[in-house]
């Protein structure tokens, strides 16, 4: 399972890049069909508000990208986000009548003795990561597919709660 987390992290750090590179040619795209079609106004395009949005968007997904790359954005990740109340599914877990120690040993990785432990363990981790990928890709699809906002709040709203209920920090010690 280390190993597969490791190959997420490569892929994870791809689809960043690709996403801001994406961004930043369709605003270079945007950019140079308002210079063909009107080569006097080419600063009143890039002063656009939205334009300046999707600029510092794209530079964002590549600094993500090369940040989760060579490990220094998932340090500072871990460390800014380990005081939020989240890993809530262990909460969950504890409504059942189960040994305590029994649960200890699910939410910490090092502590679990058994191998189901450490596959549910596993499990949240990678359900975690889903929701962390699924936060990301609506905060792109928010700013670029607005053809329903509705649906795409919705989908902000779920991986939000995913994000909460399995943790924000549970699958980036695997990705160190």
């Amino acid at each position: 399972m280390p190993t597969f987390f490791i190959f997420l992290k490569y892929t994870f750090v791809i689809v960043l890049f690709i996403i801001g590179s994406l961004i930043l040619l369709r605003l270079r795209g945007i950019y140079l069909h308002q210079r063909i079609k009107d080569p006097g106004n080419s600063n009143k395009v890039m002063n656009n508000v939205m334009n300046n949005v999707r600029l510092v968007l794209g530079c964002t997904y590549i600094i993500l990208a090369f940040g989760i790359l060579f490990n220094y954005l998932t340090y500072f990740l871990i460390w800014i986000l380990e005081p939020l109340p989240d890993r809530l599914i262990y909460s969950f877990i504890d409504l059942i009548d189960v040994d305590p120690y029994a649960i200890n040993r699910i939410t910490d990785i090092n502590s679990a003795i058994y191998p189901h432990e450490k596959t549910i363990y596993y499990v949240f981790s990678m359900f975690s990561f889903g929701h962390t990928v699924h936060l990301i890709l609506s905060i792109w699809y928010l700013q670029f597919e607005v053809k329903n906002p509705r649906k795409t709040i919705i989908n902000l709203f779920g991986a939000v709660s995913g994000c909460i209920l399995f943790g924000f920090t549970t699958f980036m010690p695997f990705m160190l």
